[in-house]
């Protein structure tokens, strides 16, 4: 009897590793709202390929969580759009041999932490006070983020292998030290949960916008920069050369193509596979003006509370304020051509930093962000 158990056993072990395809190349990726995506489809990222695969991880989406569909985007969310994921998953297909299938597993939301993706923080963090947009994103995950990425991961092992981690987070919080370590241990963490090799699963990382647009978060880079001294095992992408949206935050179309790019070229190098970087070429020339805004916080009786006071050099034709996820919270046309000032009533404004963008009534625009 304890044989033929054993022989059960065995048999199902069999079963197991013969439905594991080592042909389907599984890569997580992970972070905040560039990860996301924010820049508008084109007909063209409708046409995937039958060997790219995306494994639905959010609840908000209109094919079933849990499954393996082709990966046309948006791959966050039904209402999210393009982001570096897409291109990166296109381009390893394009450097890999034709019998290999490509499987991204992605699991991000606006704005968030780098604690959301800590196995001892994320429960902390996601029972914060968050604005509704945030709580929104996060309860397409059951409320339970970094959960449903550990359930997936491991689900998404049965069927194919996973050979790397790709990340776009550091926006929020990325400004020391603090933030390196904590990656190294979600890094490590996720390596002993699903019994990876660090030389078998790269991790790779990827820039904000660069200083070069003006990027609102571009002094967080010599930080995220230092990954490779705290994981031998990683590498960090340049944002250099890659255009953003308005907002100086997020990449434009153009940038999240190259930016995916850049991500498959890094991880085909740790496979031995070396492939000649085509996005480095000529840099798009940012269209912005620098001209210098400001903004004052004041008590104000005709709001009935606090007020926060934008003024800039240049009269204004719009002015756009953004959460630092890239939510659009208001747009104000100016009636008047030589207004140079706005007062934005602050009750109901929960985020920590906003992003003012001026545009000029010269046609010039520029970004500033405060922080609350």
């Amino acid at each position: 009897m304890k044989h033929f158990i054993t022989a059960i056993i065995l048999l199902c072990c069999s079963m197991n590793i013969q439905a594991q395809d080592p042909n389907f190349y599984i890569y997580i990726a992970i972070g905040q709202s560039n990860m996301v995506g924010q820049a508008p489809l084109t007909a063209e990222d409708s046409v995937v390929s039958e060997r790219f695969l995306n494994l639905t991880a959010s609840d908000c989406d209109t094919h079933p969580t849990g499954q393996w569909r082709k990966a046309v985007p948006p791959l966050a969310r039904q209402w999210t759009k393009l982001g570096p994921s897409d291109y990166f998953g296109r381009t390893m297909l394009e450097n890999l041999p034709k019998d290999k299938k490509v499987g991204i597993l992605l699991v991000a939301v606006d704005g968030c932490a780098i604690d959301m993706f800590h196995p001892e923080h994320s429960a902390t963090w996601c029972a914060k006070n968050l604005p509704d947009w945030q709580r929104n994103e996060i309860n397409c995950y059951a409320g339970k983020p970094f959960e449903r990425l550990m359930t997936l991961s491991r689900q998404a092992q049965k069927d194919g292998v996973i050979k790397g981690i790709i990340l776009h987070q550091g926006e929020t919080d990325a400004y020391n030290e603090t933030w390196l370590q904590k990656v190294k241990e979600i890094y490590e963490y996720l390596l002993k949960e699903l019994n990876l090799k660090a030389e078998d699963c790269p991790i790779i990382a990827g820039e904000p916008v660069a200083a070069e647009f003006k990027g609102v978060c571009a002094h967080s880079i010599p930080t995220i920069q230092k990954l490779p001294q705290w994981i031998p095992t990683s590498a960090v992408v340049s944002s250099n050369g890659c255009p953003p949206l308005f907002d100086n935050l997020h990449f434009n179309h153009e940038g999240y193509v190259k930016l995916g790019k850049r991500y498959a070229y890094a991880m085909l190098k740790f496979m031995g596979i070396n492939v000649k970087d085509e996005t480095t070429g000529t840099k798009t020339v940012s269209q912005n003006a620098e001209f210098e805004v400001n903004g004052t916080f004041m008590k104000s009786p005709d709001y009935h509370g606090d007020v926060l006071l934008i003024t800039s050099e240049k009269p204004y034709k719009t002015i756009e304020v953004v959460s630092y996820s890239g939510q659009t919270i208001c747009t104000y046309d100016s009636k008047k051509k030589d207004a140079k000032s706005f007062m934005l009533p602050m009750k109901g404004i929960t985020d920590k930093t906003l992003v003012i963008v001026v545009h000029a009534s010269d046609g010039t625009s520029t970004t500033k962000q405060i922080k609350l």
